[in-house]
């Protein structure tokens, strides 16, 4: 897992483009379960500071 209190800014937006990138491929592929798990860990990037 990555260390997220290391991430700079730039980085963080990175990993969440590329989560939310993924969530939508999901969802397209009727994974809903993968999909809903990268919901959630994008929800979980952005509530860090």
């Amino acid at each position: 897992m990555l260390k997220l209190k290391y991430l700079t800014p730039d980085q963080k937006a990175k990993i969440i483009l590329q989560k939310r990138k993924a969530m939508e491929k999901a969802a397209k592929e009727l994974n809903f379960m993968e999909a809903a798990k990268l919901r959630d860990e994008i929800k979980m990037l952005q509530e860090q500071e």
